[in-house]
């Protein structure tokens, strides 16, 4: 009566298929070449080292492949197979050519990418837009008259005074408020002989001004430090820019001006007359 051969005595697949290999006199190097598996992938076969290999669906796959190449009935390898434990399929690419396998990944790194990029664009979309809502050359032109010294207002024609008669005798004057959006012109009086007035300007930090006068000059076009001070003098009307506007302060002929109704970002402009 024959007895049953041990389970531990049976041939594995592995030792099997390295034996049909060495009898055919080829190489781990020559199989991988013929069936496209990695070298380090035969001989986990061959060892039966399946924990080195993704699943049972591609350690099938495999046995398969090898048992063609060297002659032999697949079915009882995979039968053996069967009877052994083997590890859960994960996702990775082992059929190429004395490459080593490699886990699927870089998700992370295309996220930091992506972030990247939109952080990029957003930079790209704020300059564009202060570059829309200020652009360097053109701007919107407010009239400014300035206030009149007392010394000088009398010594004014009776044209130019504030003061105007109303319907039934009453006298009424208008006070131009400083902060109003767009002042209401009133007669320009000159300071200097010839037409000319002055402009200072006081910078508590570091500014861009350019100044032009009526004939297209340019009477100042610099970066100024904070601290310093320009006296400015030439013929109205003034096309006036100013950068980081909220810490300048002008004075149009000794008269303070109000930049704030004027300011688009943190730009001015405006025309003095």
């Amino acid at each position: 009566m024959s007895e049953v051969e041990p389970a531990a005595e049976r041939s594995s697949p592995g030792r099997t298929l390295a034996a049909a290999r060495a009898e055919l006199k080829l190489s781990v190097a020559d199989v991988s070449q013929q069936i496209k598996y990695g070298v380090k992938q035969i001989a986990a076969i061959e060892a039966d080292d399946y924990a080195k290999l993704p699943g049972t669906t591609f350690v099938r796959g495999m046995i398969r492949s090898y048992a063609k190449l060297v002659q032999l009935d697949p079915q009882p390898l995979l039968a053996e197979l069967g009877r052994r434990d083997l590890p859960a399929a994960i996702t990775v690419d082992l059929r190429t050519s004395e490459q080593e396998p490699f886990l699927e990944g870089g998700k992370k790194s295309n996220r930091i990418y992506v972030l990247l990029s939109l952080a990029a664009l957003l930079a790209v979309a704020v300059v564009a837009y202060e570059w829309y809502v200020s652009p360097p050359s053109t701007g919107e032109v407010v009239m400014i008259t300035p206030k009149v010294p007392k010394s000088e207002a009398a010594r004014a024609p009776p044209a130019q005074a504030s003061a105007t008669e109303q319907p039934g005798g009453t006298d009424t004057q208008t006070v131009e408020p400083r902060s109003q959006a767009t002042p209401v012109p009133a007669p320009a009086v000159s300071s200097k002989p010839g037409g000319s007035k002055r402009i200072q300007l006081e910078f508590n930090q570091l500014s861009w001004v350019e100044i032009k006068q009526a004939n297209g000059k340019v009477l100042l076009s610099q970066l100024n430090p904070a601290g310093s001070k320009q006296s400015i003098e030439g013929a109205p009307p003034f096309q006036v820019v100013i950068g980081n506007a909220a810490n300048v302060r002008l004075k149009y002929n000794d008269a303070p001006v109000d930049l704030r109704p004027y300011f688009k970002v943190d730009v001015a402009r405006l025309t003095l007359e």
